[in-house]
């Protein structure tokens, strides 16, 4: 009897581990990615808008964002989430710190508003990366003429 208690209780804990095991890749070719450029444009063009993006996986835990900025955006604050931006291509200005003018709870711990205020500053182009922590004010700066396209992993805070 204790033998068999001991091997359900094995296979109690062994289980969850099991399917917890198998592995499940997400893969984007480089060309895959560039792609997205285009379409998000083209997305912008319908919408009127100065920016598209596409969430390409959401994984629980963790999401995979394609943006593609041609202006800039308003300021805003995560609460939740950590972003790494994967910048693919253009270039941008991110001002992080500071406070957001006019902030207002969007819901989920999403906090927006029209601009950032104070803090610092940090020039990113294709191939660079940044790390955004939840809770850190920030705005993307798009000068006329240029874009900002980036892959963002979006994390969640525990």
């Amino acid at each position: 009897m204790r033998l068999l208690s001991l091997l359900l209780l094995t296979l109690g804990v062994a289980t969850p581990a099991l399917a917890q095991s198998k592995p499940d890749i997400v893969y984007w070719p480089a060309s895959t990615l560039s792609g997205y450029s285009a379409t998000l444009k083209g997305r912008q063009t319908t919408n009127k808008a100065m920016s598209a993006s596409e969430i390409l996986s959401d994984l629980g835990n963790h999401k995979f964002e394609i943006l593609r900025r041609d202006g800039s955006g308003a300021g805003e604050l995560h609460q939740n989430w950590t972003d790494v931006f994967i910048v693919q291509g253009g270039e941008a200005t991110i001002l992080y710190g500071g406070t957001i003018e006019e902030a207002k709870d969007t819901g989920n711990g999403e906090i927006r508003g029209p601009r950032h205020l104070g803090g610092k500053s940090q020039k990113v182009m294709a191939g660079d990366v940044l790390v955004m922590p939840p809770g850190v004010a920030h705005q993307t700066i798009v000068e006329p003429g240029k874009l900002f396209f980036v892959l963002i992993v979006k994390v969640e805070r525990k």
